[in-house]
């Protein structure tokens, strides 16, 4: 545990959220932006184009939040056990249960949330998990 609180791990951390972040716009403002504004359009701030517009402060609190959390994680089970695939199953699984709780407490009382936004967002939560997995232990392994 007392990993969590050195600089390598502060330089995992803020490392992976850079990438996890980079990622994620790239998700969301690139891949399922079109899916987003269908389905989400009628809750979104959109500009004169029709574009979704994003509250960044508000967006990198909560991707910073899940991404010291995927680290956390990752991290604690290469403690355990330090292979690869230890890595990529936590993240994965982490990222899946993040992406989950969203989803379906959206599903539960936002009004015409639809089921297809929630799976395709729970699958990219679970892909960017174990993605973080991957990059959070090569990290481990060469700083």
């Amino acid at each position: 545990m007392s990993f969590l609180f050195t600089l390598k791990f502060l330089k995992i951390a803020t490392i992976a959220a850079v990438i996890f972040i980079a990622l994620d716009i790239i998700w969301l403002a690139v891949v399922a932006a079109p899916w987003y504004r269908k389905a989400l359009g009628y809750l979104a701030n959109l500009d004169a184009d029709g574009k979704i517009t994003f509250n960044i402060p508000h967006g990198l609190i909560a991707q910073l939040a899940i991404t010291i959390a995927i680290s956390v994680v990752v991290s604690m089970a290469l403690q355990l056990d330090n292979r690869l695939v230890t890595a990529m199953l936590a993240g994965g699984f982490i990222g899946l249960a993040f992406y989950t709780c969203y989803d379906f407490t959206n599903l539960s009382f936002v009004k015409r949330w639809p089921l297809w936004i929630s799976l395709i967002d729970m699958a990219w939560g679970t892909l960017q998990g174990l993605l973080a997995g991957i990059y959070v232990y090569w990290l481990n392994k060469i700083l």
